[in-house]
């Protein structure tokens, strides 16, 4: 059980229904249920991965516990505070302390901002330096993210993939928050040039000391980066353990399923493929019980009735699965 306030950054039955709206009036005739009473714990200073297949309400869990989504129920606490209820009342100090990276580097920078006014303007509503030292502050957060001081005089438009996801890393961490969601920020790049921003997001977070949820489709790449990896489906969490028990002892059929994906290195080994049948099921009409039945080649009846909590099997492995 994931209690409130346990835990450095903790999400408790979080929701977000969107409604789907059709006809001439556009009047709702169901919901997308995106994401679906889903709960975790992070803990100070570590990266949480959240890894999951495209549309199963990974980046949607990052906006809407950041309140950048109106979620439609559950809480979310940082360092023992009501999120919800401190940006409603005042939510400047806390808006500073919880920051996002996005995924896209080319639509999440405004191409009519200089690299200056993108990662400055932030800086100086919330007075973190007077205005006369807010150049040198730009130089020195955009020299952090491996750029020179002259890219702050240029436009998106004049910069490669990988250097707008650095300009992005710089406004998100010019604030110096203390937690920040990364929505899949490498997705977009060459793989050459992932490896050099997660190196660079690792040393940012030792150096600022920062808590991750870092957002991702590529197991590979939350391997390397984080300290916990929690599993999505159909909007709800399957498994959350820590990394060398994530990948040592995966207990959730889709879980393996995803493992035995990745491809191995060494071409002599063959590795034992779980192949899933069928699709994903449509979150306007989810299945009944667990989401995972309809693919699940372990499935019981009673599987096909009731919902699995998400329980500590021990050692803070958490599964969301009937079966031992």
């Amino acid at each position: 059980m994931i209690e409130a306030g346990s835990r450095y950054l903790t999400v408790r039955g979080l929701k977000k229904y969107f409604p789907l709206r059709r006809g001439v009036f556009r009047r709702a005739s169901g919901q997308i249920k995106a994401v679906d009473d889903v709960s975790f714990f992070i803990n100070e200073r570590e990266t949480l991965g959240l890894v999951g297949e495209s549309g199963c309400g990974k980046s949607t869990t990052g906006r809407t516990l950041l309140h950048l989504l109106e979620p439609t129920e559950g809480e979310v606490h940082f360092d023992g505070c009501d999120v919800g209820r401190i940006l409603k009342e005042d939510p400047k100090e806390l808006r500073r302390q919880m920051q996002i990276i996005f995924q896209d580097p080319y639509g999440s920078l405004n191409p009519r901002m200089t690299v200056f006014n993108i990662v400055g303007e932030a800086v100086g509503y919330h007075g973190l330096v007077a205005s006369s030292a807010l150049d040198d502050y730009v130089c020195d957060m955009l020299a952090r993210c491996g750029l020179r001081p002259e890219h702050r005089f240029r436009y998106p438009h004049e910069f490669s993939g990988g250097q707008r996801q650095r300009i992005g890393i710089a406004r998100a961490l010019a604030l110096k928050p203390r937690f920040v969601v990364c929505d899949e920020p490498v997705s977009a790049l060459d793989v050459s040039i992932q490896s050099q921003v997660l190196n660079l997001l690792k040393d940012l977070q030792e150096e600022m000391k920062l808590t991750y949820l870092f957002i991702s489709h590529d197991l590979s790449v939350v391997r390397h980066i984080s300290d916990r990896i929690a599993v999505m489906y159909l909007g709800r969490l399957v498994e959350l353990a820590a990394k060398a028990d994530f990948f040592s002892n995966p207990l959730h059929p889709y879980t393996q399923a995803l493992l035995s994906a990745i491809p191995l290195p060494d071409p002599r080994r063959k590795g034992k493929r779980i192949l899933l049948e069928g699709d994903v099921p449509s979150p306007i009409n989810p299945p009944p019980g667990c989401p995972f039945h309809t693919r699940c080649p372990k499935a019981t009846e009673r599987c096909r009735v009731d919902v699995p909590p998400l329980v500590d099997v021990g050692g803070d492995h958490f599964v969301a699965c009937f079966l031992d």
